[in-house]
């Protein structure tokens, strides 16, 4: 790459006129879309930007392979049951289970084969696709009210003298509440709703789970009971009991339907892709290209606003794949992102803070997305704080730099990101608050999407495992319900050959979290030493988290250092 100049601050900018030009114009190439424009809104999308935005050959020759085989493999099998089904009926599970070919390097996940144990299932609440709602039951009348269960029906789940109070008083007990789905589907994102009797059903359970070491060798927790719907949902709505029934596995397959969508809505692409999304635009338009964090924030940010617009375009099409796939109607599916939006502010996203909110900071025992994503959050502060202090001797350093105040400004902007919670409420007054706000940023492009991205093509490539959308409404009462209703409840074919592909896709790794040799952060002699740095704390923490592969029942790869892509860009 051509020689960068060395990263400045404006207050020691020879050329301040020249700098302040550059900027004008970048602020004119790069804008914020209109909110008349953006049914996403809150939620700030880009607008204009340049081509250089987009996808290059450096992105794409390398992955042109992998998306050929995906879509050949998921079309062909498609083409070919569908011209089964002329000749007769075909086997839904079996079908599913053909799209993988090992041939074509689309290797068939273990969810094939287990995915309906019970362990497994709870095991998905803490290394699978979707690690960040798990929480402990902090109000006990609370949840007998939303989820009504006694301590005999307790009992026969955990064994004889279980209670509710006395797990609750042991902090055993915990949920997977998937509200913000209700609110999601509610007018206004108030009040009751029943989606059940339409085409597509997307369920809003309560799951609870209890821990019991040594209860089950796949996980520590065990699922006791779900309700398929939030309280008010029109009738059946009853609480399923674990019992190893068609009913009690019907029960979990509405759970992971629910899973797939918030997943996918609010812990993936708002929480990640669309938290970015301000940091790529706003770092352009306030951030001359030799400002130091300018420097640090590319690499971080590269390709972040063209797989966000790919992203955007989707969600305002109807019939893409957000309008198909998904439970609920492309309108619904967007209000799960503006409801995160509501939720949590950038700052309530912050590893810890998220922990302690959920009650989880200590409990469940074992959490592997927690204890890895902690390895890496003292690493990142470290890179970070050096990197700062090169550039910032002092608090009014950062108070001084014109270019830092106006990024920070424009991020929480309602003209520009709209982001929620960036900053303390002294704003970015010290160099303590610039180190918090990077350092969080740097976890959500890296570590944090990649714990929500990758898992995607081991658990939802495998329909039956995580079903994009209920095509049959909760169970009544007297209605029969076995493997043939299990099987109607899941997606069509043709759908779900989407979904195979949608998730294959998305397989993709461009480059390696700390790889900063194409960017201008590589060339920065004064920065080296810190890279150096880098690089040794995430081989450790690469060595830490191989060890505890090897003891846990399955290992979870996706805080793997080499595993971690430098940003959000698939």
């Amino acid at each position: 790459m051509k020689p960068v100049p060395s990263p400045s601050l404006p207050q020691h900018e020879p050329d301040p006129t020249a700098r302040r030009r550059a900027l004008r114009l970048a602020r004119e190439r790069y804008t914020y879309a209109r909110r008349e424009d953006n049914p996403l809104a809150p939620i700030a999308v880009a607008g204009e930007f340049p081509l250089r935005e987009l996808y290059g050959p450096r992105w794409a020759l390398p992955y042109l392979p992998h998306l050929l085989r995906s879509v050949a493999g998921a079309q062909g099998k498609k083409l070919w049951h569908r011209l089964r089904g002329v000749l007769g009926d075909v086997d839904k599970l079996a079908a599913f289970r053909d799209l993988f070919d090992d041939r074509l390097g689309l290797r068939a996940p273990p969810a094939v084969t287990d995915h309906q144990r019970d362990g497994l299932f709870a095991r998905n609440r803490i290394d699978g696709p979707n690690p960040l709602l798990l929480a402990r039951v902090q109000d006990l009348d609370d949840l007998r009210a939303r989820l009504p269960l006694g301590d005999d029906a307790l009992a026969r789940a955990l064994g004889p003298g279980a209670t509710l109070a006395g797990e609750h008083a042991a902090g055993n007990l915990f949920v997977a509440d998937f509200e913000l789905l209700a609110r999601s589907l509610a007018p206004n994102g108030v009040g009751g709703r029943d989606s059940r009797w339409r085409g597509k059903y997307l369920p809003a359970p309560i799951a609870l789970f209890c821990q019991r070491p040594g209860h089950d060798p796949q996980c520590d927790l065990v699922p006791v009971a779900i309700r398929v719907d939030q309280p008010g949902a029109a009738d059946p709505n009853p609480v399923y009991l674990r019992d190893g029934s068609p009913r009690w596995d019907l029960a979990k397959t509405y759970v992971e339907i629910a899973e797939f969508n918030l997943q996918a809505m609010s812990s993936h692409i708002y929480r990640h892709h669309f938290v970015a999304e301000p940091f790529a635009v706003s770092s352009q338009r306030q951030l001359a290209p030799s400002h130091p964090i300018h420097v640090l924030l590319q690499p971080h940010t590269r390709h972040t606003i063209a797989v966000n617009r790919f992203a955007f375009n989707l969600l305002k099409t109807p019939g893409s794949v957000f309008d198909v796939l998904y439970a609920g109607a492309l309108p619904e599916t967007r209000n799960i992102m503006r409801r995160s939006h509501e939720r949590w502010s950038v700052r309530d996203q912050e590893l810890e803070t998220d922990l302690a909110a959920r009650g989880v900071g200590e409990g469940p025992r074992e959490y592997p997305w927690r204890d890895d994503a902690r390895l890496w959050t003292p690493v990142l502060r470290r890179f970070v704080a050096g990197y700062v202090d090169l550039y910032y001797p002092s608090d009014a350093a950062v108070r001084a730099d014109a270019e830092l105040q106006a990024f920070a400004d424009e991020l929480q902007a309602d003209d520009g990101g709209r982001l929620r919670g960036v900053l303390p409420a002294s704003g970015l007054d010290d160099r303590a608050a610039l180190v918090d706000l990077l350092a969080q940023f740097l976890f959500i492009a890296g570590p944090g999407h990649a714990a929500v991205h990758f898992p995607q093509t081991d658990h939802f490539t495998y329909v039956p495992a995580f079903p994009g959308a209920a095509y049959r409404p909760p169970p009544r009462e007297d209605e029969v319900v076995d493997a043939a209703r299990i099987a109607a409840t899941l997606p069509p074919l043709d759908i779900g050959a989407e979904q195979f592909q949608n998730n294959q896709i998305a397989f993709y790794r461009f480059d390696r979290f700390g790889d900063y040799g194409p960017y201008a952060l590589g060339q920065v002699a004064a920065a080296r030493p810190l890279i150096a740095r880098l690089h040794t704390d995430l081989a450790a923490v690469e060595q830490q988290i191989e060890q505890r592969n090897r003891a846990r029942p399955r290992p979870y790869p996706y805080l793997l250092p080499r595993l971690v892509p430098n940003s959000i860009n698939i």
